[in-house]
């Protein structure tokens, strides 16, 4: 399966002196997508796919369970096809 990495458009990092709860609630943000996969044992990963705004825009591909290779491949393909080369 190939999905989008973030459920939200990605946000600069916060700056150091912001609250605990600000650092908190953006990693919160970021989990929607990935935590289902950390929970069922899903092999996932995720490839560098383009930049919006200035900010890494990135794919998670999701494989069978035990079929990590099937998802490393996909990958790899998607590297030689150059689509990665935007980072």
């Amino acid at each position: 399966m190939l999905m989008p990495t973030l459920p939200v458009k990605a946000t600069p990092p916060p700056p150091a002196d912001a609250p605990l709860a600000l650092y908190l609630q953006r990693a919160f943000e970021m989990a929607g997508n990935t935590a289902p996969f950390n929970l069922t044992g899903h092999p996932a990963m995720t490839v560098p796919c383009g930049l919006g705004e200035g900010l890494p825009i990135g794919a998670m591909l999701i494989g069978r369970h035990f079929n990590e290779i099937t998802i490393y491949a996909a990958a790899a393909a998607f590297e030689a096809a150059g689509n990665s080369k935007t980072f």
